[in-house]
């Protein structure tokens, strides 16, 4: 700016016109031109403000958008935690049940075939217990045999 755009009483704002015309200053007069030449620094002062407010506000809408960003997913996160959180308090009742479903089952062929093994083995223990009254019986019989043919030898002799 020209210091000649400073003494135009037309540049200054209605304020400062004021002061100049009931002050009765002229352009001419130094006190005039260093209220214009202040008025322009001020001016020029606001712009720069503004910019740096329009930049600033920018800057801080980004940074909080981000942070509503991150607080929605926070959130997010708080609501996934409580649901897991809850599935670890049913977890046991479903893994008992999981687990009764799928043992079930075997454990019932398991049981089936311990039955039909103890009336195999049932049988073969009365048979067992059969031959063994046999055998105790034979080893007798066979023993007063031996005593009996024992004895005859030596009442021969």
């Amino acid at each position: 700016m020209k210091p000649e755009d400073l003494i135009d009483p037309a540049s200054l704002p209605e304020e400062l016109q004021w002061v100049s015309s009931h002050y009765r200053l002229h352009p001419d007069d130094p006190v005039y031109l260093l209220i214009a030449w202040h008025w322009q620094r001020v001016k020029a002062s606001e712009d720069i403000l503004q910019a740096a407010i329009v930049e600033m506000k920018t800057a801080l809408d980004a940074r909080i958008e981000v942070l509503a960003d991150s607080a929605d997913a926070i959130a997010g996160v708080n609501a996934v935690l409580n649901q897991m959180q809850q599935e670890m308090v049913n977890r046991p009742a479903i893994f008992g049940k999981e687990l009764e479903t799928q043992l079930r089952q075997p454990v019932t062929n398991a049981v089936e075939r311990l039955r039909a093994m103890e009336k195999v083995l049932g049988l073969a223990a009365r048979t067992f217990r059969v031959a063994r009254r046999r055998h105790l019986l034979a080893t007798l019989l066979t023993g007063v045999a031996l005593g009996a043919i024992g004895a005859i030898v030596l009442f021969r002799a």
